[in-house]
């Protein structure tokens, strides 16, 4: 096992803290981004006001014939599979962030894992503060993304200038340099 991944017992899903370079995946972008990086939607999670609750949401980003059968399955194995570890409860959480860093953009409360399987990436950021949403786990569809990233790059962040001209980058510590006051106030959503 690499450092910095955990693999769960009996599984054969891996977890390893996101690099620099995939920041940009754990935030919402516009639907074309979605379109072209396979997006089939995100779960939005909470361990309620005592940290040991779980409350989700799905909300779908893409086009619903990604939506199917085959990944509702996977999707409801790798939730179970890291409500075992870091999705067990706010404490829990928060003690894996600290254990595995993982940290996405420049917001330090915000960390972010990837679980990629044969089909399909998930992409979790984990926020380890009471009283917010302590989770959100975007799932990418990897056939989809393959096929249309063979064709164009990925804008990983947009700046906005005062004057309104927006500039994307597609890469990572071009965007970050460019970013004034860095991820924060680059367009990140």
């Amino acid at each position: 096992m690499e450092q910095n991944q955990k693999r769960s017992a009996g599984s054969q899903f891996v977890i390893r803290p996101a690099s620099f370079d995939e920041a940009g995946l754990f935030y919402a972008m516009t639907p074309e981004e979605d379109q072209r990086l396979g997006c089939i939607g995100h779960v939005r999670m909470d361990f309620g006001h005592r940290g040991k609750e779980f409350w989700h949401t799905w909300w779908p980003r893409g086009p619903e014939e990604l939506n199917g059968p085959e990944f509702k399955a996977e999707l409801q194995e790798v939730v179970d599979k890291l409500r075992t570890g870091v999705l067990k409860d706010l404490a829990s959480m928060t003690k894996y962030c600290w254990d595995y860093g993982g940290e996405v953009g420049n917001w330090p409360t915000n960390y972010g894992y990837i679980v990629e399987t044969e089909n399909y990436r998930y992409c979790l950021r984990c926020n380890p503060v009471p009283g917010d949403y302590q989770a959100y786990l975007t799932a990418f569809d990897l056939r989809v993304q393959r096929q249309n990233l063979a064709e164009q790059p990925v804008v990983i962040g947009r700046v906005t200038y005062a004057g309104g001209e927006q500039v994307e980058y597609t890469d990572a510590e071009a965007y970050h340099l460019a970013a004034p006051g860095g991820c924060r106030t680059a367009g990140l959503r």
